[in-house]
């Protein structure tokens, strides 16, 4: 692979940990309310394209804890998107039984790099979230399960593992395709779909060096598919229903380092699936084999104060939503792309950020184009 040896080296000189409700020891404080937003300005400048810019209330989020004793904690986060649309973000339960296990279960953000589980305005750099976090690890990811979370202290090891709802990749159409990746699948808890056997998520990240974290993350499992669902079942045939679904294995490396003013931050998430050919034959789509991304960001902070920041920062950004195909007709150029990122965060109190970014984008295909994005977030 063309990036391996320059990743290798990369993850070698270079995880934050997850959204994490922290309620107060006394016991008769266990009611615990927070809430995050953000408020964007995107402008696409295409040479000989007339493009309006965009202004949007891209998401109003409000989260809720509630302790009911040391040991269980109750978190829902309910997001109002873009104004009109409402979302249950995550809503689960999590029981402590001893100090390196607890049991947790519900509708749960899956661990996947750095920004599915803290996506929250003022924690990454730019005004939209990188693409290998948007049409790869499906940001926000979340899905219905159980499972199991913990501590090794004296190994500096945290662990996550779940077993989850699987993605969907039909439901009277293809929920996967090319451009937009995996994004389609997700079931975000509402009515899920459950045809196959649970998918597993896990993550293992080490803490144990001073200013450097590292993660690695997987997800393994079959899609769903509402294929036959509610018909005898002997009416459609099981390997007609099989071309409906993938076999999904994704692998995400993710890590930080951060000292004095200085942050640098990276990821790469690999994707692997299983009978694209059956399923983009039945399903009329061009899910590729394979796909990838990755991306590096270094920011330096100006201000070298407590409560406030001002950070220029870079970032570049490879993904290839077709890495490995199984048809070279199904092939377009457009779906491989470099991106490059120049922007600034300013915070002038601890929870409000404001953005400015330019982004130079350029595929395969040689279809240059930019994007100016500006906007206003906030976490308390």
């Amino acid at each position: 692979m063309r990036f391996g040896f320059g990743l290798l080296l990369f993850f070698i000189f270079s995880s934050i940990s997850a959204q994490n409700i922290n309620f107060d020891a006394d016991p008769s404080k266990n009611l615990y309310i927070r809430m995050y937003g953000n408020v964007d300005y995107n402008q696409t400048i295409v040479p000989g394209l007339r493009n309006y810019g965009k202004l949007d209330v891209h998401r109003i989020v409000t989260l809720f804890g509630y302790q009911f004793s040391r040991n269980t904690q109750f978190v829902a986060e309910i997001e109002v998107e873009h104004a009109t649309e409402i979302f249950m973000e995550q809503a689960w339960v999590k029981h402590k039984l001893d100090r390196r296990l607890n049991l947790k279960a519900g509708l749960l953000l899956i661990p996947m790099g750095f920004i599915n589980e803290q996506h929250e305005p003022t924690f990454f750099y730019s005004v939209e979230r990188p693409l290998t976090d948007q049409v790869i690890v499906p940001t926000t990811w979340r899905e219905i399960g159980a499972g199991f979370t913990g501590l090794f202290s004296e190994a500096s090891l945290r662990y996550q593992i779940y077993a989850i709802t699987p993605l969907i990749s039909y439901d009277d159409g293809a929920k996967f395709n090319a451009s937009n990746g995996l994004r389609g699948g997700r079931q975000k808890g509402a009515k899920s779909i459950a045809s196959s056997s649970p998918s597993l998520s896990t993550q293992i990240e080490y803490y144990g060096w001073s200013d450097f974290k590292i993660a690695l993350s997987s997800f393994f499992g079959r899609t769903s598919t509402t294929l036959g669902n509610g018909t005898d079942i002997n009416a459609i045939p099981q390997a007609h229903i099989d071309s409906s679904t993938v076999q999904m294995n994704m692998l995400t490396l993710h890590s930080t380092f951060s000292r004095n003013q200085w942050d640098f931050r990276g990821q790469y998430s690999f994707a692997r699936m299983k009978d694209t050919q059956a399923y983009n034959a039945f399903a009329n789509t061009d899910l590729a084999q394979a796909i990838h991304g990755m991306y590096m960001v270094l920011a330096y902070d100006l201000l070298k104060a407590e409560d406030k920041k001002l950070s220029p920062f870079v970032r570049f950004e490879h993904v290839n939503t077709q890495l490995r195909i199984d048809n070279e007709s199904l092939f377009d150029p457009n779906n491989k792309k470099n991106i490059y990122t120049l922007g600034i965060n300013y915070s002038p109190d601890i929870g409000v950020v404001f953005k400015l970014d330019y982004q130079y984008v350029n595929p395969s295909s040689n279809r240059n184009y930019s994007n100016i994005n500006t906007g206003v977030g906030i976490w308390f």
